[in-house]
């Protein structure tokens, strides 16, 4: 009988065991599919280089070379079809864009159908980026310089994956042209944990110092009842010359934590420091509900929150952005304390790092959070109420203690977003508490346990002594703007001739310029100082390298080698020689070398593998392909090698359609120069073919056979010749002999001399450049008079116009020949010229805002103020971030129109025309800021109301005039001249004289009415 029941009871174990083993586990699945997404497109790129552009966006816009700029946006609808991945687990759904940059759409978690990344379910393109384009929402990826990315809003390379642990990804990742640096992000969602992870690897595989800035854009739904959760006790904007200001509450007692309480001023950006922590997130608390990021401190130190002003000025983009998802702010995680902040980027290095973002719920504005848990608390005076949001399984003790006291203890046994509550009882409010979940979580409310010591300081330098310039220099060259980097190195070289960092840096920006005597002549002083100095050997070796010294360039690699600072670039370096000398023994081993310090230097695994294919070690060098591709998973070189390994039609097709980018071209032609640098001319030719037509790939196939095989060389170099020159933008140093060889079979070639114009202009040798460009002769392409135009806009004015109208000439129906000619002519003193074809151009391109606009200007020069405000009357303008001039012009025609009622008598409508002066017409794009500063228009009101003896009105707003000044406290504003008028006319005699004098003084034409209203 016993025996009986004990077979029952084992019977009853086993089986449910059995059934637990069978029931479902967690499961994480990835899709990608083709969906129809309500979108407003932008139209056809410019096909005049960045390098013409005088109205830079943040003055960065050239530093995006040989990117185009887009500035044709839709601003009417159309259903496109996409490409949409959705990946998911039981706890959370997210979804990205792989045609967008990759982006990623939107978060949601699943029991709730909340957001925690914010959806905007249309493709709302507008002019914000660097490069123009680009919509709101998801998660974007920045890398490479300040601002939105210019891959943001094109298609970049991708793949999916599911993993032997049940997990999914998404990888997305480009090619950054002006650094040629190469980054991915793989979107991972985990099979039983409530968070998804951005696993971001970044590369450098150039030989130069590249600028270094990643940022992660996040986008939020906003309302009153959100509360940002920003660890730090200091906040600083984008501006260097502000000082730290405190957070969350700033001096004049506001919560900026709570998105309500920032219903002032303009657009805000808070970048808070201060505190030693891993997240940051925000909490609605109307719905109980969060998001939250997690990252290393030490990986992820950079956190901001940007908002739209609340105000009209801000809000307006709701509806610019989005149809019906309503409002959105911007939590941002960097690895640098501030988007201003630039670091440089070593050669062959690369970096990896790993953030999550999560939803949390029910338990209130987290204190902490870990990749297992979110927990809150609040302190009250006689209760302390502690919130647990587990994102994972979690199966531990709480404890939480206070001093040496234990308030509480129990066993959590609790799934993903399981959230617990729990009261406890305060005890004394002079202990700080501490909280421990097993060793998940360890938080104590102790504000110093997290708070820095350090310095955090943000300034200018001055250029008075020899550090300041060289900090100076440092940073212009860390922010890409070697143009300007240049010139300060050189005059602290004259001061300190021996200033081996500055000797360093000018030889390198000379090899950018494809200048290598100038380059090594730096070097060599450099080393001439100090023979055994890495960053001298290393310069040298690089120029070396590229002027064909090989054992100059082995033997400098192999000083720098001895610095752990350059030891795996170096050896990499090396291996590369030996490769090109065909000693594969000798590459393999510095390959190796080069891998053992830095684990993740590609061009190490990648020479290694091409060494051991070389030997016919073909299992070995498959090995150092998959390690390549276990970490840098997009890597087409990599892919590339596996079909050299093993030819095959399919495995051809395999990589090439990995190829997705927007400029795909410009990928193989990367990869073929560096097959090239290697004297692998086979591999290199098959890529170069798969780059074709594009012309630049056409003049390197005939550079490459000009020896060996001249009647083919010259086959291509024709065909180079005859293909379009549109959005052709060389950009590399190496191409300068090709371009300068090409020119020298073909003398007669427009193009080859326009495209090495472009190319030594990028590089900052704009004399070399626009010599070329004169001597291009007058073909028939609108682009290279515009090019042509821009070195002339400044010196010589008349020939800039005649260049500008060549290019409306040959291109009569390009909107943009137009408009750079009356922009052109608005601004360089040509009234009747730009008046006479902006009359023509308005006529001919009634929908092109940027040429009505310039119309408008022209009318305004001509004194047709009511014309000028009929035409703006009639616009609908789409805005770029931030702009406003638009409605200067507007302000300015109604305020003209206003003193010429008034001169002839008309007060009361010029109080009107005055009245429309102050309004915000957000057709016009611009929506009305907090408080603007209309003390002119309201002291002119003022005096017409005086005049009609409506002297209530006038008391009005005067009162009105003098209220804003005290506000102001300073006689500061575009309009405080009038501060100082409306003092001096209530007795504030030296009040008045202080405004007066230090205020700007007004036009004549204002003063000329004031005195004609005050008689």
């Amino acid at each position: 009988m016993k025996t009986t029941k004990w077979i029952l009871l084992f019977g009853i174990l086993a089986l449910v065991f059995w059934i637990g083993a069978c029931s479902p586990q967690p499961q994480a699945t990835v899709q990608e599919t083709k969906e129809t997404i309500t979108t407003y497109p932008f139209g056809n790129p410019d096909p005049v280089p960045v390098l013409t552009r005088t109205d830079d966006l943040w003055d960065r816009v050239a530093r995006i070379y040989p990117y185009s700029f887009i500035d044709e946006f839709n601003p009417e609808a159309e259903e496109r079809e996409w490409t949409v991945v959705r990946l998911e687990n039981p706890y959370i759904a997210v979804t990205v864009l792989p045609e967008v940059g990759g982006k990623v759409w939107g978060a949601s978690e699943k029991s709730t159908g909340q957001e925690f990344i914010y959806t905007n379910k249309v493709l709302k393109f507008r002019e914000i980026a660097l490069r123009g384009p680009w919509t709101s929402g998801g998660i974007e990826f920045n890398f490479g310089i300040l601002g939105h990315a210019p891959s943001g809003a094109h298609p970049v390379d991708y793949m999916l994956r599911s993993n032997p642990d049940g997990s999914v990804s998404c990888v997305v990742g480009s090619l950054d042209l002006p650094s040629r640096t190469r980054w991915n992000v793989t979107i991972h969602v985990p099979p039983d944990k409530a968070y998804f992870e951005t696993r971001s690897f970044w590369y450098n595989p150039s030989s130069f110092h590249q600028s270094y800035y990643a940022w992660m854009n996040a986008s939020v739904r906003v309302s009153d009842d959100l509360q940002y959760v920003f660890p730090g006790n200091s906040w600083i904007g984008h501006q260097y010359s502000e000082p730290l200001r405190p957070w969350p509450r700033n001096a004049e007692g506001r919560d900026l934590s709570w998105y309500r309480n920032n219903d002032f001023g303009s657009y805000k950006s808070y970048f808070t420091v201060g505190e030693y922590t891993n997240f940051f997130g925000g909490y609605w608390h109307d719905t109980k509900f969060g998001f939250g990021h997690w990252a290393r401190y030490d990986d992820v130190p950079g956190q901001k929150i940007w908002i739209w002003g609340l105000s009209r000025q801000g809000m307006i983009w709701e509806k610019l952005l989005t149809d019906a998802d309503g409002q959105y702010s911007e939590p941002q995680a960097g690895r640098m304390f501030n988007q201003s902040d630039r670091a440089f980027f070593p050669p062959r290095s690369g970096d990896r790092w790993r953030e999550l973002w999560f939803p949390y719920k029910d338990i209130g504005p987290m204190v902490a959070a870990t990749p297992q848990v979110a927990l809150s608390l609040a302190r009250g005076v006689e209760q302390i109420t502690l919130g647990i949001c587990p994102l994972e399984v979690l199966e531990d003790d709480l404890i939480v203690t206070q001093g040496a006291t234990e308030l509480h203890r129990e066993r959590l046994s609790l799934r993903p977003l399981e959230t617990v509550i729990r009261s406890l009882s305060a005890g004394d409010q002079e202990e700080w508490l501490q909280v421990h979940i097993g060793s998940q979580l360890v938080y104590t409310d102790d504000p110093s346990a997290v708070r820095l010591q350090r310095p955090i300081r943000f300034r200018e330098y001055a250029v008075d002594s020899i550090e300041g310039l060289f900090l100076n220099a440092e940073r212009l060259m860390q922010d890409r703007n070697y143009v300007q980097a240049l010139p300060l190195y050189l005059e602290l070289l004259e001061s300190e001739p021996i200033h081996g960092q500055a000797l360093c840096r000018v030889a390198e920006l000379y090899s950018r310029r494809g200048e290598y005597g100038r380059a090594l002549s730096h070097a060599e002083r450099a080393l001439d100082n100090t023979m055994y100095d890495p960053d001298a050997n290393f310069a040298y070796g690089v120029i070396a390298l590229r002027l064909g010294r090989l054992v100059d360039a082995k033997e400098t690699f192999g000083w720098a080698a001895r610095s752990l600072q350059y030891r795996s670039a170096a050896y990499s370096q090396l291996a590369e020689i030996h490769l090109l000398e065909k000693d594969y023994a000798s590459a393999l081993e510095y390959g190796q070398r080069a891998e053992q310090y830095d684990t993740h230097n590609v061009a190490a695994l990648q020479v290694q593998a091409i060494a051991l294919r070389r030997l016919g070690r073909r299992t070995e060098a498959e090995g150092r392909l998959d390690r390549i591709l276990s970490f840098d998973p997009l890597n087409h070189t990599a892919r590339f090698e596996l079909y050299r390994l093993a030819p095959s039609e399919a495995r051809q097709d395999e990589f090439r359609h990995m190829v997705r980018t927007e400029y795909a071209r410009e990928t193989y032609l990367e990869m073929a120069l560096y097959y090239l640098k290697l004297g692998l001319e086979e591999e290199a030719e098959a890529l170069l073919r798969m780059a074709e037509p594009y012309p630049v790939a056409t003049y390197w196939r005939a550079y490459i056979l000009r020896e060996e095989f001249p009647e083919q060389s010259g086959e291509h170099l024709a065909r180079a010749g005859l293909a379009s020159a549109l959005g052709v933008f060389p950009f590399r140093e190496e191409t300068i002999p090709v371009l300068e060889w090409a020119l020298g079979q073909d003398p007669e070639s427009w193009k080859a001399r326009y495209y090495l114009a472009l190319l030594l202009w990028s590089k900052g040798r704009m004399g070399e450049a626009q010599t070329l460009l004169v001597a291009c002769g007058e073909p028939e392409f609108a682009p290279l008079y515009h090019a042509r135009a821009f070195f002339y806009r400044e010196k010589d004015p008349e020939r800039a116009r005649i260049e500008y109208t060549a290019a409306t000439r040959y291109d009569p129906d390009g909107w943009r020949n137009w408009y750079r000619l009356l922009e052109f002519c608005n601004r360089s003193g040509f009234p009747q010229a730009a008046y006479q074809n902006a009359h023509r151009a308005a006529a001919q391109f009634p929908e092109s805002i940027p040429i009505q606009v310039e119309y408008v200007r022209a009318l305004l020069e001509r004194r047709e103020f009511r014309e000028a405000v009929q035409v703006l009357d009639g616009l609908t303008v789409l805005p770029s971030e931030g702009a406003t001039g638009i409605h200067g012009l507007y302000v300015r025609a109604a305020v003209q129109l206003g003193l010429e009622e008034i001169r002839s008598g008309n007060l009361r409508r010029g109080i009107e025309a005055l009245e429309n002066s102050m309004k915000y017409p957000e057709l016009l794009g611009t929506g009305r800021p907090y408080d603007p500063d209309q003390r002119m228009q309201q002291y002119l009101q003022a005096l017409c109301y005086t005049q009609l003896e409506e002297l209530d009105k006038a008391k009005t707003l005067f009162d009105a005039i003098r209220a804003f000044s005290d506000k102001q406290g300073s006689p500061s504003g575009p309009h405080a001249y009038f501060g100082g008028l409306v003092f001096r006319r209530k007795g504030e005699a030296v009040k008045a004289r202080d405004w007066l004098e230090q205020a700007e003084s007004p036009p004549s034409d204002i003063l000329e009415t004031l005195r004609l209203l005050e008689r």
